[in-house]
């Protein structure tokens, strides 16, 4: 027998816990950029506006 799991996501969002989806389109958009940001950098990379640069390792 199996069991379907299902993920609900939660971001909190002006002190008050939201679900995700709930979030209107460009919240969520901003949000995610946010996230993703924060993922990057924990690996080394910084966001860059320069295409030259673009995704380069922190030194």
């Amino acid at each position: 027998m199996s069991k379907t799991i299902k993920i609900v996501n939660y971001i909190e969002f002006s002190g008050e816990m939201v679900l995700f989806e709930a979030l209107p389109e460009e919240e969520g958009n901003k949000a995610a950029e946010k996230i993703l940001d924060l993922m990057m950098r924990q690996a080394g990379y910084i966001k860059s506006e320069n295409n030259k640069n673009a995704g380069h390792l922190l030194s």
